[in-house]
């Protein structure tokens, strides 16, 4: 995991360097926000994967797909934990700023309590895998998903 995380980091190091030289604004939250969005879809695509290597049977496509789905489920975790670096970078400014009182606010605090379970759920598979955890894991991300998109467009 470390490994993953290190090579993540390194992918991402321009990003971040353009990111900390802008003014801290509220452009920049919002593109903070949109950084940790595209972190956690990269990291939902590991469930569509694995949901068509069940479903292609035995074809060389899905072939294809294990192996590059074996490499892409090493950098989960790794995606995961800097989508939530940029989520922190756009709460801090968020909530320095009062945004916290307005609806939009709210059902992102809501999110971030989704966000919560989500990694708790998480951690807890790493832990001991099992499908009741695998379940979880799983509703709990649809649970972010939806609250997030909510968030988005209120």
């Amino acid at each position: 995991m470390w490994r993953s995380t290190g090579i993540t980091i390194i992918l991402f190091m321009p990003w971040f360097i353009y990111m900390f030289s802008r003014p801290y604004n509220l452009s920049t939250a919002i593109l903070w926000a949109y950084t940790a969005l595209s972190c956690f879809v990269l990291a939902f695509i590991l469930y569509i994967f694995l949901r068509l290597i069940g479903r292609l049977g035995r074809t060389d496509m899905r072939r294809k797909l294990v192996v590059f789905t074996r490499v892409y489920i090493r950098f989960h975790i790794a995606i995961a934990l800097i989508g939530v670096a940029s989520l922190f970078m756009h709460m801090k400014y968020m909530l320095s700023n009062g945004w916290a009182s307005t609806l939009t606010g709210q059902l992102g605090l809501v999110a971030v309590a989704a966000l919560v379970a989500l990694l708790a759920t998480g951690y807890l598979r790493k832990i001991k895998s099992s499908g009741k955890r695998r379940r979880y894991h799983r509703y709990a991300s649809y649970i972010f998903l939806l609250i997030t998109i909510l968030h988005m467009l209120i």
